[in-house]
């Protein structure tokens, strides 16, 4: 079988090259180039040139043909510029949810398809097939676990893309680089958005954007308790950062871009049992309302139960049991049975 291998230049994607090099399949690596190293818009984690460096030495040490594919413009366009817009308008994104989506798995997935190739990744997630229909499941280590942001993955994707370390811990994925003499066996791993390594959201934003309007902080009442510096600062269930003074402590309950508020309250305020799903999304086809889900509404969410209704127009909503802390609109909700993702949507 032909495989093309996406090689981040990180100890996850060399090693499932690895695998399937062990494995007899031909191999193809293929890193994409999607943001500019120039200046101050230098990128720092899983795309620099030291990134790609390390994954062509990866390809050398395997003996396997590598190339350099650009994606800058799609990159920009599906991933950086609505990351920018979210913030801009009081939403909290995920990028690499639409990385995963536009780049690697449509962008990637037909240039693989075109040379005749199936797509592999270093993503800490499974596939398996049944009767045809393709389940899409959780990575065997729950800490590295990476499903949650794959679930935009359907049928179509699902028959053509292979994860060779989801059945893997993390330390057996780098004794499996190890095996092979791979130079990323002890790599440390990137840990911030691509495109925004020193973690300064708000700062990026405003690089793109440029400088935003301050405005008030209240509290559920509409009192005003102090000012801001721009609504992309903040985030639901935020509580560092408010320069509110001592007494109460307050975290972010809502954003309001149109008058440039932010409403804060009390923990308990900034809880929901019931919150909608923009763009719904399902691996093969939704739950019933009768059944009863797991729901994470972030990466590091532990779950919550619930289940998942969908109003005679086709609106998508999720009900939960109990109610959750600072579900945040542009986040992904995603949608569990056990360890199988069914799908997800957009916190609305």
């Amino acid at each position: 079988m032909r495989v093309v291998v996406a090689m981040s230049g990180g100890v996850d994607s060399s090693a499932a090259a690895a695998l399937l090099k062990e494995q007899g399949h031909e191999v193809i690596g293929i890193t994409l180039r999607v943001w500019s190293y120039e200046g101050k818009a230098k990128c720092g984690s899983c795309c620099s040139p030291d990134d790609i460096d390390d994954a062509r030495a990866v390809a050398q040490a395997l003996g396997i043909p590598y190339y350099v594919a650009n994606a800058e413009e799609i990159f920009q366009d599906r991933v950086v510029n609505p990351f920018v817009q979210s913030y801009l308008g009081g939403k909290t994104p995920i990028p690499c949810v639409a990385c995963n989506r536009d780049v690697k798995f449509n962008f990637l997935l037909k240039r693989a398809r075109a040379l005749g190739a199936q797509l592999a990744t270093g993503h800490y997630a499974r596939v398996e097939e049944t009767d045809g229909r393709y389940a899409l499941r959780r990575g065997v280590d729950a800490a590295k676990d990476q499903s949650y942001f794959l679930f935009t993955l359907g049928q179509d994707e699902l028959r053509d893309i292979h994860f060779p370390v989801g059945h893997l811990t993390k330390a057996e994925v780098r004794a499996v680089a190890e095996r092979h003499n791979l130079p990323t066996s002890h790599k440390p791993e990137s840990m911030e958005i691509c495109f925004v390594p020193d973690g300064d959201y708000a700062g990026f934003v405003e690089k793109v954007a440029g400088p935003q309007p301050s405005g008030e902080i209240v509290d559920g009442d509409g009192q005003v308790l102090g000012v801001h510096q721009g609504i992309h600062r903040y985030t639901v269930g935020q509580r560092k950062g408010l320069n509110l003074g001592g007494g109460q402590v307050r975290y972010v309950q809502r954003l309001e871009p149109e008058t440039h508020r932010v409403v804060v309250g009390s923990a308990e305020d900034t809880g929901r049992d019931r919150f909608g799903l923009l763009q719904p999304h399902w691996v093969d086809s939704p739950p019933s309302p009768e059944t009863p889900v797991e729901v994470r509404i972030r990466h590091r969410h532990a779950g919550a139960q619930g289940r998942v209704e969908i109003s005679p127009h086709g609106l998508v909503s999720v009900k939960l049991d109990a109610p959750a802390r600072a579900v945040t609109p542009g986040q992904a909700a995603v949608v569990y049975a056990q360890d199988r993702v069914l799908g997800g949507g957009w916190i609305v």
